[in-house]
């Protein structure tokens, strides 16, 4: 998504990511993978459970499609270098608008599990209409 950003913000919305870490955690991966969005920090996981994002067990780590994302990742000079929180917290993309109105949600099933790029995009330009 981060890829995104320019064509997010024409459509008159902004990318925010919340991760679990603490605060020098967000600014080193904001820098680390040059973002240009905001990164927020939910050490607690209050949004996560508000949010009703789910965790997962230790065998969704073990699934086929999440090997074949972590190595598809790795070729393309991605990696994860520790945990810095909840292992098991899964993540999700919500398109939020004005007022709190929740207009697309995509809960992950896996670490490896993410949304398409265009229907995210979609929801998004659909909320600036």
């Amino acid at each position: 998504m981060h890829r995104e950003v320019k064509r997010i913000r024409e459509a008159g919305a902004e990318l925010v990511l919340i991760g679990m870490g603490e605060a020098r955690y967000a600014r080193a991966f904001r820098e680390e993978f040059d973002l240009g969005c905001p990164v927020l920090v939910d050490p607690n996981r209050a949004a996560y459970r508000a949010l009703g994002l789910r965790r997962g067990i230790g065998r969704t780590l073990a699934l086929p499609s999440v090997w074949a994302a972590r190595v598809k990742a790795s070729r393309q000079g991605f990696s994860q270098k520790g945990v810095k929180g909840d292992p098991w917290q899964l993540g999700g993309v919500l398109v939020v608008v004005p007022g709190g109105r929740v207009i697309y949600r995509y809960l992950s099933q896996t670490s490896a599990d993410h949304p398409p790029v265009p229907e995210i995009l979609s929801a998004v330009e659909a909320a600036g209409a």
